[in-house]
């Protein structure tokens, strides 16, 4: 029995088929990491590298109940993990937030913080619900 050391054309086919859809694949999972939410409708944002500057920070809910839409309460931070920042700079904080009623919510604050610093422990936000799972959180003043 003779063994082939080469590939007939279908084989080759096969393999070129195999290696180009490995590699669209990685590219795209590097796409799709460095990829970003869209800004919410009536938010006044033009890109997240702005997110934070003036203190007012645009916060996704992932975890939890946020307040309930139009509503406005004071919240504190409770914890800042998860901070290594993407290709394009941009840190996807975690932020743990406690209420006044003793709920608690987790939300990620994408932003530059070479631009905008990060929320940390014990700073207190006005919390006012966007739609959907969007939460708009303003520096409280000391």
């Amino acid at each position: 029995m003779k063994i082939q050391t080469r590939f007939n054309p279908v084989g080759r086919l096969l393999l070129g088929v195999l290696v180009l859809s490995a590699a669209s694949l990685y590219s795209y999972k590097l796409y799709a990491a460095g990829a970003q939410q869209p800004i919410p409708p009536g938010v006044a944002m033009k890109s997240w590298q702005e997110n934070g500057r003036d203190g007012r920070y645009l916060l996704q809910v992932i975890k939890g109940s946020a307040p309930k839409t139009g509503k406005t309460v004071i919240g504190t931070v409770t914890s800042d993990t998860d901070c290594d920042a993407d290709a394009e700079g941009l840190s996807h904080c975690h932020n743990t937030i406690k209420l006044a009623d003793g709920s608690e919510f987790t939300a990620i604050d994408s932003h530059n913080m070479h631009i905008n610093r990060c929320l940390g422990p014990g700073d207190r936000l006005t919390l006012t619900r966007m739609s959907g799972s969007w939460v708009m959180g303003t520096l409280a003043t000391k």
